[in-house]
């Protein structure tokens, strides 16, 4: 009987592998560390805002934005909530039209669209967007060298000769 009872017993217990099964309280070693507050990634942004400024003439920047930091004004294009390709699209138009980027971006959404603003100022809706289409990939394959290296903080770059050909001599 009492054989019985310790295998009902165990085939009653649950199993072991849901008893471990994380439950949000749990305590670690870092737990009663101090630690940092989160941060948005803004790396990607401020990366395209300097890429697409270097994909395009200052002329034509200075122009557009009528700033002499188009880089700041395009950041805040995209914060604002315009895509990269319709900034670059909105970029060309103004370009063309000899309207302030300003003026475009409030008219926006009053036009239903870009195609509805492009067709506003006379202008080709489709030939623009494609154009922007390769300014943005233009840009974004200059993306790299504007975004912050990780590892640069941490490389320890060494003055001394220790290993050249006149240690040897």
């Amino acid at each position: 009987m009492r054989l019985l009872t310790a295998w009902v017993l165990f085939l009653i217990l649950p199993p072991p592998a849901p008893a471990q099964v994380f439950l949000g309280a749990e305590m670690g070693p870092d737990s009663f560390l101090r630690s940092d507050a989160a941060k948005i990634d803004t790396a990607g942004e401020d990366a395209f805002a300097w890429a697409l400024s270097s994909e395009v003439s200052s002329s034509t920047l200075y122009a557009v934005f009528e700033s002499t930091a188009p880089e700041r004004e395009i950041l805040k294009y995209l914060r604002a909530g315009i895509y990269r390709q319709e900034l670059a699209a909105l970029l060309l138009l103004s370009g063309q039209t000899s309207v302030p980027l300003k003026k475009l971006s409030a008219e926006l959404p009053k036009a239903g669209g870009f195609s509805g603003l492009a067709k506003k100022h006379k202008a080709d809706a489709m030939s623009i967007f494609e154009a922007a289409g390769a300014l943005k990939a233009a840009a974004d394959q200059r993306l790299p060298f504007f975004l912050e290296s990780p590892y640069a903080g941490s490389v320890r770059v060494s003055t001394s000769a220790a290993g050249s050909d006149y240690e040897n001599k």
